[in-house]
């Protein structure tokens, strides 16, 4: 069942078209988060959805029913049965934390179990009788949640909610959201243009841009399978170098395919693709790269490279290995991103290498670089 269905959406705010043919099923009980930069239409998008503005064009239909579209009744906010959790929670401070939770509550509801069990739901029992100036900003933004879930909505609309928290409590928050919405079987979208926050909470990703959604998939995939140069830097740290693509053929030629391979290809035979970093193997991608092209960019991944240091600065290059000079070190605790310039490389243009463990290299040090494959290539 498809809890919501978008089709052809079409929003403009005078001569300035916003949304330009926005497409978009997600099934129930799915958490889907719509990513995408300031100005690509996504708070637009949010907007209708709720019901506080209205489409110029095209379908919006949640749990079953056309909420707005061609032929239809315009239906309301009050009367579309979603949740929605703004940006900063949004309570009423003259209420108390309980009475915030049964708010949409039908009167004689308000004071039953219902508002009990969802503040034991969000970690929050005991709290009822609180002023929310009583509470941190996570305990607000879970009374926000729990204000949503109360109605048992067909749908929740999270609308950036943990922008205004620090960095530790955000990403406890998020985690604890998440697994709310799973337990309650809720269907929920994530407004957000923070790509760690969609794909560590999503089952999906939409990535609108521009008006249109360019990509819509599970995280992994949004990751090392991007539509497009442009949404492969969008979506994480990404290198974007030149390859020429082959198609290994006949027998023979696979046979020479794996032993020059880097190793991410040797077992792999089919479409392979030189680079200065090696041959390396072509993952599907979307879309696949004509095997007529020749020319491509590629797409690795920080974490796609391995570095090692070199004995001396002036040691000959290796195999399907790529010389060069670290410039600079972004040191995170957990892990590291170097940035590396090529021997041979022009002015300005680094590699960006994620390393973990063991002892950093420091600007100056003189390295190796080697590819994992597969990887993703456009044709130019």
């Amino acid at each position: 069942m498809r809890q919501l269905s978008i089709t052809g959406l079409h929003k403009a705010f005078g001569p300035h078209p916003v949304l330009k043919g926005v497409d978009l099923d997600v099934p129930a009980g799915a958490f889907t988060a719509i990513l995408g930069p300031s100005g690509s239409g996504k708070t637009t998008l949010l907007r209708l959805l709720a019901g506080f503005e209205q489409a110029d064009s095209g379908t919006i239909t949640i749990g079953g029913r056309v909420v707005d579209g061609p032929g239809a009744a315009y239906v309301p906010p009050e009367r579309r049965h979603i949740g929605y959790v703004p940006q900063e929670g949004a309570l009423f401070p003259h209420l108390t934390v309980a009475a915030n939770v049964g708010f949409g509550l039908p009167p004689k509801e308000r004071r039953g179990p219902r508002t009990g069990e969802l503040l034991e739901a969000v970690g929050l029992a005991g709290l009822g009788n609180r002023f929310p100036h009583e509470l941190s900003g996570g305990q607000q933004q879970r009374v926000a949640l729990a204000r949503a879930l109360a109605i048992k909505p067909d749908l929740v609309l999270l609308d950036e909610p943990f922008a205004s928290l620090d960095a530790h409590l955000r990403a406890s928050v998020r985690a604890d959201v998440q697994q709310i919405c799973l337990s309650a079987g809720t269907t929920a979208i994530l407004v957000t243009h923070d790509q760690d926050e969609a794909l560590s909470m999503a089952d999906r990703v939409a990535v609108l841009r521009d008006g249109r959604i360019v990509q819509y998939a599970a995280p992994q995939d949004l990751y090392m399978r991007p539509a497009d140069p442009a949404l492969a830097l969008f979506v994480g740290d990404a290198n974007l170098i030149d390859g020429h693509l082959v198609v290994v053929g006949t027998a023979a030629a696979a046979s020479q395919s794996r032993a020059e391979a880097a190793d991410g290809a040797r077992d792999h035979p089919g479409q392979v693709v030189d680079t200065v970093l090696g041959r390396l193997t072509v993952a599907p991608s979307i879309p696949a790269a004509d095997p007529a092209a020749g020319a491509v960019t590629v797409l690795i991944r920080p974490e796609q490279l391995e570095i090692s240091e070199r004995q001396s600065a002036t040691a000959d290059g290796q195999r399907g290995c790529l010389a060069g000079h670290v410039v600079a070190c972004e040191y995170y605790g957990h892990d590291a991103v170097l940035r590396v310039r090529p021997d041979n490389a022009a002015a300005g243009q680094t590699v960006i290498v994620r390393t973990s463990g063991g002892p950093q290299l420091s600007p100056g040090a003189a390295v190796f670089v080697r590819a994992r494959g597969p990887v993703v290539a456009w044709a130019r």
